[in-house]
């Protein structure tokens, strides 16, 4: 489906093969004349002295052709559902992959490891009444491609299947869990590749600090998610939003590894990835840097707001405890989320 305005996405490719490659970060000097004709350019000066890199998802030999901005934000995330009998609870995911080790010095094809779904731990264990339990059932959903346009297709897992996928961090006050989906990600494109639009990955290289893009308080973030359900139907395009850090960047607030936002958020939002504003120049040692697509790091997943508790107003037959917020959201930082797929817990801890 092509959608007026914007480029046409090309269809996943990636996932052809069991064990999908990354091309690793190379510079014109070291890179061959056949690879130097696959290879993206992501940051360059003007007369193309920079080292240059690019990093790649591919089945084959044949590279994807670059994606921009638009593109990227439509197809990292999707919608997840958790269900048990006590009620049901949305948020917001999104993809999340590792990259096998470098064998050798310099540029190479990299395997990619695995792919997983990364939310809030409160998307995928809360219940009404307060307590962790996992849910009957967890899906998280495809755009599955239709001669009239484009539908989610959900894929479901049971609660054995969330309980053996799951993975959870360590300190369960880190709000991150980390469900691994490469192989059903996997069979859903080989059995159909035409019939799903492509997807997106974030992973470790776009950390903040892994590239050439400076993070600070005050500098300007987006949020993509679909608050309250709310999206486009009809292209399945998740809500961009936009706010500041309004912490010490690199601080853990409150002793946590997590920073605070400055943006309005709502129910739903639960589980968003958060990256700095995309931009395609950036000043670096006195230097200007170009780049062809819109760049971006990777900084973390929202989880909610935070809000104070105030005194209880009782009536005749109920108590009712106020709530007030300050208007600003916790993103919890992105190496957490490192941690939780290498050496997160499947079971949670006890409430």
């Amino acid at each position: 489906m092509r959608v007026a305005g914007e480029k046409p996405c090309p269809q996943l490719r990636h996932l052809a093969a069991d064990r999908p490659r990354m091309l690793d970060s190379m510079s014109d000097e070291n890179r061959s004349e056949a690879n130097r004709e696959r290879a993206d350019v992501p940051w360059e000066l003007p007369n193309n002295s920079m080292q240059r890199t690019a990093l790649r998802a591919a089945a084959d030999a044949e590279a994807l052709a670059p994606m921009n901005v638009n593109d990227t934000l439509h197809l990292l995330t999707t919608i997840v559902v958790a269900s048990s009998t006590s009620g049901q609870s949305q948020g917001t995911g999104f993809f999340y992959q590792r990259l096998e080790p470098k064998t050798t010095d310099g540029p190479q094809w990299r395997q990619i490891a695995d792919t997983w779904l990364i939310t809030n731990r409160h998307v995928v264990l809360s219940r009404p009444d307060g307590s962790e339990a996992i849910p009957d059932s967890l899906s998280f959903h495809m755009r599955r491609i239709e001669a009239n346009g484009l539908r989610w297709e959900a894929v479901l897992l049971d609660r054995k299947a969330v309980g053996e996928r799951t993975k959870f961090h360590a300190d369960r006050e880190v709000d991150i869990a980390a469900i691994n989906v490469h192989d059903l990600l996997i069979d859903k494109i080989k059995s159909e590749s035409s019939k799903y639009a492509q997807w997106c990955a974030v992973h470790s290289k776009q950390f903040a600090g892994h590239n050439n893009i400076e993070i600070e308080a005050s500098d300007d973030i987006l949020v993509i998610g679909y608050p309250r359900g709310f999206y486009d139907e009809v292209n399945l395009f998740p809500i961009v939003k936009s706010g500041i850090i309004a912490s010490r960047w690199g601080a853990h607030f409150g002793g946590k590894p997590y920073f605070l936002i400055d943006a309005k958020l709502f129910p739903g939002s639960s589980g968003s990835i958060v990256i700095s504003k995309p931009t395609n120049l950036v000043v670096k040692d006195g230097q200007i840097l170009h780049a062809k697509e819109k760049q971006f790091s990777f900084l973390g997943v929202f989880s909610g707001e935070p809000y104070r508790r105030e005194r209880p107003v009782e009536l005749d037959d109920m108590v009712i405890i106020q709530k007030s917020g300050y208007n600003v959201g916790v993103v919890w930082y992105a190496h957490p989320i490192e941690e939780t797929v290498n050496d997160g817990v499947q079971t949670p801890s006890a409430k």
